[in-house]
């Protein structure tokens, strides 16, 4: 993929995105945009060319520099067209994070979303593993809380989930020859539910 005449990197995307942010008062941080499988590893930056139709992850989280708050986002695309495979990955973690978004609610154990999530993962062909020495699958976690730190308690796992606390959902699944799959949402969570604060579109082509 090209931009402005030139070889579109991750490194020259991340520019633009952390260039974005400080206009709008934040503050970068470890912007990731990693594609292919440099996006199986949930915590690779990304370095070196873009490829068209390969899945690229996009998670950033910036401080906001007046209130010193934290946000966290992440999308997954395609510049191009999806194959079958990719698509498939991409659509179970759609599904994995609205079945997420559908049972997180005050009193409910983090740790019951999570393992909903692993098994509706099971059931699509995705399971978690290690192969040639390496872990595929949904090994990343389910969320964390948000706020003045990026990471904050509590984590989506054996806890008990309170009115008003603010948490990231971000379920992946990551398979080296496939690629990596990330979708993320911060909500705070409600008596009844939760309310999504994200307001970015989830779209796979672009």
């Amino acid at each position: 993929m090209k931009w402005a005449g030139k070889i579109l990197t991750s490194e020259i995307l991340r520019a633009e995105i952390d260039s974005a942010i400080l206009r709008a008062g934040g503050v970068p941080t470890n912007t990731i945009v990693a594609g292919g499988d440099q996006a199986c590893d949930p915590h690779e930056r990304g370095f070196g060319p873009l490829k068209a139709d390969s899945l690229i992850i996009f998670d950033i989280f910036p401080r906001d520099a007046k209130t010193g708050y934290w946000g966290d986002m992440t999308r997954t695309v395609v510049r191009g067209r999806a194959n079958e495979k990719q698509r498939e990955l991409w659509e179970a973690v759609k599904a994995g994070q609205a079945l997420a978004l559908k049972q997180i609610k005050a009193g409910v154990d983090g740790m019951s979303i999570h393992k909903a999530i692993t098994e509706l993962f099971n059931r699509r062909g995705f399971p978690t593993e290690v192969r040639n020495g390496r872990r595929v699958g949904f090994f990343h976690g389910t969320g964390h809380g948000l706020g003045l730190e990026i990471h904050e308690y509590p984590r989506l796992q054996k806890v008990t989930l309170k009115a008003g606390q603010c948490l990231t959902v971000e379920p992946g699944l990551y398979y080296p020859g496939i690629g990596g799959a990330r979708i993320e949402d911060v909500v705070i969570v409600t008596r009844s539910g939760c309310k999504i604060l994200s307001r970015f579109p989830r779209v796979l082509e672009i």
